[in-house]
């Protein structure tokens, strides 16, 4: 071969790591028999599946196949990555979704610029994602196919959602590596977030009960309103955390 396959950094970040001991499983079977069986796939000279078997390969001197995917653009080559992984037996539900959000939110970003070159209000075809900003929650259409490509029930699917939007680094790191199950996490978000909520509420009460001193003005109207603001949001988000009682 003389021209030896790319490593591309994106790409490469693209795919899950898998265990030190499903490697070493890999390079023993790889050494042992001193082939690979299965080829390193590349587009336009750039590895997009088999980056582990091309390492072990180089490393013990093991010759390797080679197939080209005629994909049509960076983009493609990305969604093929993203498609193909979510095929893997061995990767976590959260990995799982983690590939799926991602692959979505580049087929809404591709709906968008298609749009955009249409100049129009056509809708994308065949695409389940609406057009225009990503909004605050996806509909429940768009929730289900996501869930579905991830292989997991839509009510893990929102939950881990909403690990990753209000709950705190540590708690979101728990769940990735797989120290916590999502249901376990969302559970612990929905008490932190009821902490929060009683202390917003006792707050909010203090500022309504309190009563004006002579010649001064008792109750900040600015701290006031901010605190009416928080309650409601919160109230808010414990309605969504609490509305989805799908098993996690």
């Amino acid at each position: 071969m003389s021209i030896l396959p790319k490593i591309d950094p994106e790409f490469r970040g693209l795919i899950p790591a898998i265990m030190p001991d499903e490697r070493e499983q890999l390079e023993e079977n790889i050494i042992s028999s001193r082939k690979c069986y299965d080829p390193i796939i590349l587009w336009e000279g750039i590895i997009i599946d088999g980056h582990n078997r091309y390492e072990i390969c180089m490393e013990h001197g093991i010759e390797f196949q080679i197939v080209e995917m005629p994909l049509g653009s960076r983009e493609e080559a990305i969604v093929w990555i993203l498609e193909n992984q979510l095929h893997r037996r061995n990767l976590t539900d959260v990995a799982r979704i983690e590939i799926a959000l991602l692959k979505a939110e580049m087929l809404r970003e591709k709906a968008q610029r298609n749009q955009s070159r249409a100049g129009g209000d056509k809708k994308s075809e065949g695409s389940l994602l609406p057009l225009g900003p990503k909004p605050e929650i996806e509909s429940v259409h768009v929730q289900e196919a996501i869930a579905a490509e991830a292989g997991v029930s839509k009510g893990k699917l929102c939950n881990y959602m909403q690990i990753k939007e209000h709950g705190s680094p540590e708690l979101l790191e728990q769940v990735q590596s797989g120290a916590l199950k999502v249901g376990t996490a969302h559970r612990l978000l929905t008490k932190e977030i009821l902490k929060q909520l009683s202390v917003a509420d006792k707050m909010l009460q203090f500022i309504k009960d309190a009563k004006p001193a002579e010649g001064y003005e008792a109750v900040d109207r600015e701290i006031h309103g901010r605190l009416v603001n928080l309650a409601a949001m919160m109230s808010a988000l414990l309605d969504k955390l609490g509305g989805n009682h799908e098993a996690a």
